[in-house]
């Protein structure tokens, strides 16, 4: 025999007056009575109302909150879905952008702790600088698109967007933020000079370079490379006492170079960021 819930008992769960083990007993029931469901149903009145009530519990469960950066963008008119989208973006959240700070700020920080000493020292202390600096932006090309790393991928994959287009607009996000922490880090250093922007350049080089080669390989891969690359090379061309002829007139032409023809490549190549060209 099956039982039913009461018309009272109806009432009161609907009302809000009923006991717990009621509330509990009609709740088990009218899960698998699609007649007591009804009863329930239309106990609310208005139909509207339901409809209210589940729209509220759609919007604070499924609909995820805004983070802090999309709210940012939609404050200054950024379309929702394109701030939805970047906002999404792992190299957009509040913990990489502590890491980058902490980069930053270990590099200014050896830069003063050096710059009382000798020339050579003071060289050492801004070279540490020089060299992390341009990994700022490489890191957050990394971090800004593809299906190992941004958690988002899919549903941006299937966003109305063309892959180029959408690759572009993150990765004009993340190095804007990017020199816009170490750009005023670039200023706090001691006795710099001019090599205050001698980063730039090089920056720009290899998130390109990072860029155009995940036309090739996976994005990890593209930035990993570069970065062993930079790293590896500037520092057996600075053994011994720093001299940065790396980051001089003659190099910041290498790197303008370097620049320019990773551009070209990636716009080339621009349709292997289209799902199934890459």
């Amino acid at each position: 025999m099956t039982w039913h819930p009461t018309t009272d008992a109806l009432d009161a769960y609907m009302h809000g007056t009923a006991s717990v083990p009621q509330v509990w007993s009609v709740e088990a029931h009218v899960m698998s009575c699609e007649r007591c469901r009804h009863s329930a149903g239309a106990r609310l009145g208005d139909a509207s109302r339901l409809d209210g009530i589940w729209d509220g519990v759609v919007d604070r469960i499924d609909a995820p909150r805004p983070r802090m950066f999309e709210r940012l963008l939609l404050s200054v008119g950024v379309p929702g879905h394109l701030a939805r989208l970047l906002g999404a973006t792992p190299a957009l959240t509040m913990p990489w952008l502590l890491t980058v700070l902490a980069v930053l700020g270990f590099g200014v920080g050896m830069a003063w702790a050096s710059s009382g000493g000798t020339p050579a020292e003071a060289r050492a202390g801004l070279f540490v600088f020089l060299v992390l600096a341009p990994l700022v932006p490489l890191a957050g090309v990394a971090a800004a698109y593809g299906p190992m790393i941004d958690p988002a991928h899919e549903i941006a994959t299937a966003s109305p967007f063309h892959g180029f287009r959408l690759l572009l607009v993150r990765t004009v996000a993340v190095v804007v933020t990017s020199f816009a922490m170490a750009l005023p880090a670039a200023l706090l250093l001691p006795n710099a000079g001019w090599m205050v922007a001698a980063w730039i350049l090089p920056g720009l080089a290899l998130a390109s370079v990072a860029l155009a080669g995940s036309t090739f390989v996976t994005p990890v891969a593209a930035v990993v490379f570069p970065s062993a690359i930079w790293f590896l090379g500037v520092t057996a061309l600075e053994i011994g006492p720093p001299t940065l002829v790396v980051f001089g007139w003659a190099g910041q032409l290498v790197f303008a170079v370097v620049l320019a023809m990773a551009t070209a490549t990636l716009l080339m190549r621009r349709g292997a960021f289209e799902v199934g060209q890459h």
